[in-house]
């Protein structure tokens, strides 16, 4: 792995949080190799906390999956106390109710962990490819070329010194935050709102007694908010919010000792035993995206593409969708597979879904702190999980099954269609239980679906019978690199047990897998169109790219991503 990243970078990534490392792992993926730099050094405390099921299904095909899993937890159900006095619980509740997992959906529930043990996490990741982020290395400017962008770079030495670097590369993307350089410099408009109306003190502090560290802590309303949530890892550390109409935000944030104070008037607590504070800050939120993500051979990501509300957990979940989105372009374009075009996308297909976004963290928002009763609506509905988040727009996509354009179809970005079928451009389904009819000896070997996508192929699923006849697709597929594509016949368990693999009649030696559904998840959740076969293309990032019934549909959508090529 090591390897890829000794070659001359690709990519410059302007950034290291958790949206600037998604990106540059999976460039990675791709044998692209980048160059990650932030101007600050390793980020502090919990920050955005929430994963949504959407981002670790993202993170199941990045490889990263266990790593979060291992230290991730479920939130903690939330009490609410009656004050004066503070310790009467009022109610208890979950803000995000356990849901089981399902065939096509194994990932429903969202998981806390930290901003910054997610982008610790990555980068360990990254330095298996050789990649290592350059701290304190910041951008001072840039300038755009037909074929390259050249960029100045400034780090210090040891003596403190400014050391200017001029850096040379076909591809730069700015994930450095609601304050980027590189969108300033694009001269990307950022247009919203700040909502003075909405004041926060947030920050992390040690809690060394009076608090169960199991349950998220609640006193008061929109009037005057308290909030302590503890962290995933049982340190002792809390995560916290205040709001309210009649505090005094900046006398709070001050310091650890207005900042108890406070806590302690509103929570009419004095049991509570604070340690170290860990970092804080005063916050109100910003509610502003761009009018589109990049110029020529720039981009931009998360935080330097839209801001929002943290209700809704939505900020870095988008953030790492945005790069997730890109990368996979990115390195067919650096590798002459796709045309420039295809970055286009990137913008079609991303700004819908971030305007999306804003509306509901913005609903949110309001529901929790700007109720005329003072009362907290915490309800935030299954929207936010970010399964439904979809293409359906977009210009690359081919379908079959029904004209994309109808307005049941677009309902809107962060919605499955009001048929409730799949369609292109919708998040392609998990399905497990899928045996390998391929193996020499023994009894077939089992997989799913999500271990056969990957951020640097396209899957291609062909639904038929044991009579498929492999050529007429073999040979679209046959005059693009081998390697754009994994193949995968899906059967269903009664038509696989007539089916030869092997010998003078097989007629199947060239797709790479042959499944036999056992269970049927495959065949439920994925549309099937009258004819000999339904072919199904799944992108790098997860997403339905075509559904059609035949190599003409099939060619339609090779054509509109590797048109270079066709």
């Amino acid at each position: 792995m090591s390897s890829i990243n000794s070659a001359a970078p690709s990519v410059l990534i302007v950034g290291a949080g958790p949206v600037g490392s998604v990106l540059a792992l999976t460039l990675l993926k791709n044998g692209i190799a980048v160059r990650i730099i932030d101007k600050t050094g390793p980020q502090i405390g919990q920050k955005g906390l929430g994963i949504q099921p959407r981002s670790l299904e993202m993170h199941h095909f990045l490889g990263t999956l266990p790593d979060i899993l291992s230290i991730a937890r479920k939130l903690p159900p939330c009490t609410v106390y009656k004050t004066p006095g503070g310790t009467e619980p009022l109610k208890t509740f979950e803000l995000d109710p356990y849901e089981e997992p399902t065939p096509d959906s194994p990932y429903v529930n969202a998981l806390m962990l930290g901003q910054h043990r997610q982008q610790s996490m990555i980068h360990r990741h990254l330095e298996k490819y050789g990649c290592k982020i350059e701290f304190h290395n910041e951008l001072r400017s840039f300038e755009q070329f037909d074929d390259h962008v050249l960029a100045t770079l400034v780090s210090k030495d040891s003596n403190g010194k400014e050391v200017l670097e001029s850096v040379k590369v076909p591809y730069l993307v700015g994930t450095d935050g609601a304050h980027s350089v590189v969108r300033k410099a694009l001269g990307l408009t950022f247009l919203g709102d700040t909502r003075n109306d909405v004041n926060m003190v947030i920050g992390d502090i040690e809690v060394t007694g009076g608090l169960e560290s199991k349950v998220w802590h609640c006193w008061g309303n929109s009037t005057n908010l308290v909030t302590l949530m503890p962290t995933e890892v049982d340190e002792g550390i809390f995560t916290f919010i205040l709001s309210g109409k009649d505090m005094d935000h900046a006398k709070a944030a001050s310091g650890r000792d207005e900042l108890v104070k406070t806590i302690s008037s509103i929570t009419d607590r004095n049991d509570i035993e604070f340690g170290n504070l860990v970092w804080i800050s005063q916050y109100r939120p910003n509610i502003r995206m761009v009018n589109k993500f990049g110029e020529g051979r720039v981009f931009v990501a998360g935080d330097a593409a839209h801001v929002h509300s943290p209700a809704g957990g939505q900020g870095t979940n988008s953030g790492v969708q945005d790069s997730f989105n890109l990368g996979w372009k990115l390195a067919l374009v650096l590798k002459g597979h796709s045309p420039s075009s295809l970055l286009d996308t990137y913008t079609e297909e991303r700004l819908p879904v971030i305007a999306a976004m804003l509306d509901k963290s913005t609903l949110l928002l309001d529901r929790a702190f700007t109720r005329a009763d003072g009362n907290i609506n915490w309800e935030r509905g299954r929207e936010i999980k970010q399964l439904g988040v979809n293409y359906r727009g977009s210009s690359t996509l081919v379908d079959e099954t029904i004209a994309l354009n109808k307005d049941f179809i677009q309902t809107d970005s962060y919605s499955l269609a009001a048929d409730g079928v799949i369609h292109a451009g919708d998040r392609a389904p998990e399905a497990p239980g899928l045996e390998n009819l391929r193996v020499s000896q023994g009894p077939p070997t089992t997989t799913s679906l999500f271990d056969i996508f990957g951020p640097d192929h396209h899957t291609v699923l062909i639904f038929s019978s044991s009579k498929f006849d492999e050529e007429e697709i073999v040979s679209v597929l046959g005059v693009y690199p081998k390697t754009l594509f994994k193949t995968a016949l899906i059967l269903s368990a009664a038509d696989a047990g007539e089916i030869e693999l092997v010998g003078s009649q097989s007629k199947i030696s060239k797709i790479d897998l042959v499944l036999r559904d056992r269970d049927g998840h495959a065949h439920k959740v994925y549309p099937a169109l009258s004819g000999p076969y339904t072919v199904v293309v799944v992108r790098p990032d997860g997403v339905v790219g075509a559904i059609v019934g035949g190599v003409e549909g099939l060619r339609q959508y090779l054509n509109g991503v590797f048109s270079t090529l066709a």
